[in-house]
């Protein structure tokens, strides 16, 4: 894989990561299903991207987990 595409396969990791943090947390802390839902959706739309960026290095154009 390219370096640059490693560096952004590693950003969107970390920042899907922090995401999963952040909904487990405001589900023990919040009511706000609004917050919730937005930031699921920002999530899965960072795993699509990391699932684009691992099949292209796989030589493939979806993976699939």
């Amino acid at each position: 894989m390219p370096q640059a595409n490693q560096n952004r396969l590693d950003k969107l990791k970390k920042e899907h990561k922090a995401l999963d943090e952040q909904v487990k947390t405001l589900y023990n802390t919040t009511n706000s299903e609004r917050t919730l839902k937005e930031l699921k959706v920002k999530k899965l739309k960072l795993k699509d991207a990391i699932n684009k960026l691992e099949g292209e290095s796989n030589g493939k154009e979806n993976k699939s987990h």
